[in-house]
């Protein structure tokens, strides 16, 4: 009991700062600071905490977790990450699942710039590539899109565009409007921020893809060492805070419209029960 009351109050004593990789750079912070929110709200009830950043891409901040008090953020969970990795006991972030962003409006649905289509309008990603054949989607190197998804990368190399370093969700927004790519994957309220950030009126259309959840969650990852074991128990007691809890549920509301928000209340019920 005492030790666990002097680790939520006194992180001085055991880890003086933790080292946070992120994908995009300085000059372009205000244009990722979507990804950053729940962190600062977190950060919040941690003031002596000391925080570090370095600005890497994907791969090599997955790589640098290998090293003493290095993690990561907003990272979805599969089983090959988790069996190397340190997960969070609850998500940072719960936000739609990725979409299919393609230019202007484009069949089966029509959708206004901005908004997401619904469920029964779901692309099937194999589909949708052999017709025609030469489409090309472009990705984050180094990142997961789902077990789904993630094989049919693997199974059709020549129509994915990788790209690697940092700014890619920019990089990628930037090649699709350029015409080089014919979709990217990514979240809605990224593309809506970065299209606010740049005053950028282009419109899109925002696909639900099949195989993927109603949701999406984005966890703390830090490595397995003493020091991400002890990194990992802080965030985790911080998470189960009533307060933090309730500002991280009332941040996920922006993501979702009414009816997705209430097929989300059970899982946020039973995960974040604090905040109910």
């Amino acid at each position: 009991m005492l030790s666990s009351i002097g680790l939520l109050c006194c992180p001085l004593l055991w880890a003086q700062e933790v080292t946070i990789t992120t994908e995009f750079s300085d000059s372009n912070a205000k244009s990722y600071s979507t990804q950053m929110q729940h962190w600062q709200l977190l950060l919040e009830s941690a003031p002596q905490l000391q925080v570090k950043y370095v600005h890497v891409g994907m791969q090599r901040g997955f790589e640098l977790l290998a090293q003493s008090g290095f993690c990561t953020i907003n990272k979805l969970k599969t089983a090959e990450r988790a069996a190397r990795w340190l997960y969070s006991a609850r998500p940072l972030n719960v936000s739609p699942s990725l979409r299919l962003i393609t230019l202007g409006q484009s069949s089966p649905a029509s959708v206004a710039s901005g908004t997401v289509s619904s469920g029964q309008d779901q692309i099937d990603l194999q589909n949708w590539l052999r017709h025609p054949a030469r489409r090309k989607i472009g990705i984050i190197a180094g990142s997961s899109y789902g077990a789904e998804t993630d094989q049919l990368i693997k199974s059709r190399p020549n129509q994915f565009y990788l790209v690697h370093g940092q700014d890619v969700s920019l990089k990628l927004w930037q090649m699709l409007k350029r015409g080089r790519i014919d979709a990217i994957i990514d979240y809605p309220v990224r593309i809506d921020h970065l299209r606010q950030v740049q005053q950028d009126n282009t419109a899109y259309t925002a696909l639900p893809l099949q195989g993927l959840p109603l949701h999406l969650k984005g966890f703390i990852v830090c490595n397995r060492e003493t020091h991400g074991q002890q990194l990992m128990q802080y965030f985790n007691e911080l998470m189960a805070q009533p307060a933090v809890q309730q500002r991280l549920v009332a941040s996920y509301r922006q993501y979702f419209n009414e009816s997705e928000w209430q097929q989300l209340q059970p899982y946020l019920q039973q995960t974040f029960s604090a905040a109910f």
